[in-house]
């Protein structure tokens, strides 16, 4: 007998066995102490599945496998409750009890960016100007009060007005109104902070000036419209500008990574260099979105002042006396104006200098200071994205990484777990800003200010897109593929559901089918996107193989040409380089058709652009086919015969008994057949596509015939079969 064990053998008494696993139990409570029904209780690292806590707030977890852990509490409406880490051992039964404060509200308000460009028609008083503007050749200078530009941060130079903007509705989507504002700021001395004025107070869109050094603080309550008065607190702050080189101190990569080394390989770093040989004495407009800080209005140390520090005595525009005094590009590098020319960190982010306080936002009017794509996007769906997304004002993390720019960012590019702030443990930090903040999918998703990737030769020399991804994409189906420039679309517009998914769905243990996003699925022809019925790979158009840019290089087409009879607006019809062009199709509205003064335009001339197609050969996206294939009797438009096989394989699926709708989010194994429940999903594939057969043709034809052959039994009757 080994000394080790004893006659008890090496368990404890025979026939038992020593517990290995611990048990914690605990209440959930609010900050009031009332009892936080429903909150989500589980463990980080998650050793066991996570519990409710009931009614009375109470909670248990059991059989906890020995470890070191944190213990969180969660539920919408609350910051994150949590203890730990701490120790749980063999046979111990804890108690944790948990608080969750209320999470901060949804803000109805945020600073306002304005831009001419975007045909915002703020004004100043008095006639005063951002921009000294228009040079004759009589040798006359006029101002335009309509010229102005801000950034939409909540970082300003001082002396600059700052726009706010109520927002129209909560988070629950009730309408705003009421919108009562004040404004404290710095004195500048020793004196206490003093009230500021506003201009349009009674409105949803005041402003302010920031006069002073320091931070604004801006309160403002609106009523919705079941009655409730909400309120929202927002920081400004307003300071001087400083330069890249200051900011080169920190963020070179000595203390903060080095986003200024990758800065000073893009266009930005170098755009007044590069493009001052083009100017002339009329050109006034370039100066201010060439130059960091330009405002004449402020009083921030922008590049204006340094012109003035230079000798610019404002009797004429910058550009025209930089001209007419024969100004050099070496010339103005030593010069004072030197510090704060070409488009630098504080263009973005806002002035550095007196105190450290630069903004980082996603939104898209920091952008539009100077690019007027800004107007074709307001009209895409990206534009609808954002904080006006009901699953993002819900804090569903499932979402964001497609539905707001920081989220695609955080998530998609950088490979982090979305967690809001009220979700945030010690040990499992914040990523991302508070639903209410989150802006919409606009530039800075998709371009990276600071990248210099894949260059390209531009007008100007080597270039860059600047895109934040390019190149092969792995879709959640497994399949890779090489989208090339579009790798940030199809990065989203692939059907999120994985194969696992894929496979629960066909077991009844998931309600909903293919997701809303599955164009890069039907484009590419990937047979695993579909219920192939064990038949093989579905066919494919040439698609995939001809269009090498992918998504872009047919929805980013130029604008087609407006009617003979448009006039220009700048708005929905503008005029570039001598051509009347249509703004609200192609380019960056992603849009491939839409309505002009009542007629249907479709932007096809990217279907000949390809080289696939003869010039002229295309004048719809639903051009005829060459056979019947929805067995209707006749050869029509593909979209017209892909829409005749949806409506076939509709009419054959199992129905909503409260809606009669198609079954899309409520599909279970005891509402439908495992064949049904392919079929659905196979339908809502192409469905959910939405170009009725344009992405590939091919692919949405087979899909749909094998489809409703597996359901039915028959063929498509009298249909040709692909």
């Amino acid at each position: 007998m080994s000394a080790c064990q004893g006659p008890q053998g090496p368990s404890g008494p025979a026939g038992s066995t020593s517990p290995t696993n611990g048990t914690i139990s605990g209440v959930v409570k609010d900050a009031a102490g009332k009892p936080a029904e429903g909150a989500s209780v589980s463990l980080n690292p998650l050793s066991i599945a996570a519990v409710k806590a009931d009614a009375a707030g109470k909670f248990s977890l059991a059989n906890v496998p020995a470890g070191i852990y944190t213990i969180t509490a969660t539920k919408a409406g609350y910051n994150a409750g949590f203890q730990g880490p701490f120790s749980v051992v063999a046979g111990s039964a804890q108690t944790k009890d948990l608080t969750m404060s209320t999470e901060a509200p949804f803000p109805i308000a945020a600073v306002k960016g304005v831009s001419f460009r975007l045909n915002d028609t703020d004004t100043y008083a008095g006639n005063a100007v951002w921009l000294t503007t228009h040079y004759s050749q009589k040798g006359d200078y006029s101002h335009n009060e309509r010229i102005i530009v801000t950034s939409g941060l909540n970082n300003v130079g001082v002396g600059s007005y700052v726009y706010l903007q109520g927002r129209e509705k909560d988070a629950l989507g009730n309408a705003l109104s009421n919108f009562k504002w004040k404004v404290t700021g710095p004195y500048g001395g020793t004196q206490k902070d003093v009230s500021v004025s506003l201009d349009n107070p009674n409105t949803s869109t005041p402003r302010f000036k920031a006069e002073r050094v320091g931070a604004y603080l801006v309160d403002v309550t609106a009523t919705n419209a079941k009655g409730a008065t909400l309120s929202t607190r927002l920081t400004v702050n307003a300071g001087k500008y400083a330069g890249v080189e200051l900011c080169a101190t920190c963020h070179s990569g000595n203390v903060m990574p080095d986003v200024v080394s990758e800065w000073r390989q893009t266009g930005h770093a170098t755009k007044m260099e590069d493009f001052y040989g083009s100017y002339s004495p009329t050109s006034d407009y370039c100066i201010g979105c060439h130059t960091t800080g330009y405002n004449e209005q402020d009083t921030a140390g922008g590049f204006d002042e340094k012109a003035v520090a230079a000798g610019w005595d404002k009797s004429k525009s910058v550009t025209a006396w930089l001209k007419d005094s024969k100004w050099s590009v070496d010339q103005i590098k030593a010069s004072p104006m030197g510090q704060l020319m070409n488009i630098q960190c504080e263009t973005c982010h806002g002035p550095g200098g007196s105190a450290h306080t630069g903004a980082k936002s996603f939104e898209p009017s920091v952008c539009n200071q100077c690019h007027p794509q800004g107007n074709q996007w307001k009209t895409s769906g990206h534009a609808k994205t954002g904080y006006n997304s009901a699953d993002n004002q819900n804090a569903n993390t499932a979402c964001v990484e497609c539905h707001t720019g920081q989220g695609f960012v955080e998530v998609k590019v950088r490979g982090k777990a979305p967690v809001f702030p009220s979700l945030a443990t010690p040990d499992n930090p914040a990523t991302l800003m508070a639903p209410g903040e989150q802006a919409p999918v606009a530039c800075a998703t998709c371009h990276d200010p600071h990248a210099f990737d894949n260059p390209v030769l531009g007008s100007n020399g080597l270039a860059s897109h600047q895109l934040r991804l390019e190149g092969k994409v792995t879709m959640p189906n497994g399949a890779t593929v090489d989208a090339a420039e579009s790798a940030v679309c199809v990065s989203c517009h692939a059907n999120k559901r994985d194969l696992a998914y894929k496979a629960d769905f066909l077991a009844g243990k998931k309600t909903r089918g293919v997701h809303d996003n599955a164009q890069a699925d039907s484009f590419y022809g990937i047979t695993a996107a579909a219920f192939d019925y064990g038949k093989g790979n579905y066919g494919s158009s040439p698609h995939p193989l001809v269009v090498k840019e992918g998504c872009i290089q047919c929805h980013m087409a130029p604008n087609p040409k407006a009617p003979a009879d448009a006039k220009v607006d700048n708005d929905k019809v503008v005029l570039s380089h001598g051509e009347t062009l249509l703004n609200t199709i192609g380019a960056h509205t992603w849009s491939m058709a839409g309505d002009f003064q009542g007629k249907r335009v479709e932007n096809t001339a990217s279907c000949m652009a390809s080289g696939c197609h003869a010039a002229g050969s295309i004048t719809t996206f639903n051009r005829k086919t060459l056979a019947d294939y929805d067995g209707n009797g006749k050869v029509e438009g593909i979209q017209d015969e892909v829409k005749g096989l949806l409506a076939l394989l509709a009419a054959k699926l199992p129905k909503d008994p409260s809606t009669g709708a198609i079954l899309s989010s409520t599909v279970t194994a005891t509402n439908t057949t495992e064949a049904q429940r392919m079929a659905l999903w196979n339908y809502w594939l192409i469905a959910n596509d939405g170009s009725a057969g344009v992405h590939n043709s091919a692919f949405a034809l087979q899909v749909l015939q094998r489809t409703y052959q597996q359901l039915t039994g028959q063929p498509v009757p009298g249909a040709t079969i692909r």
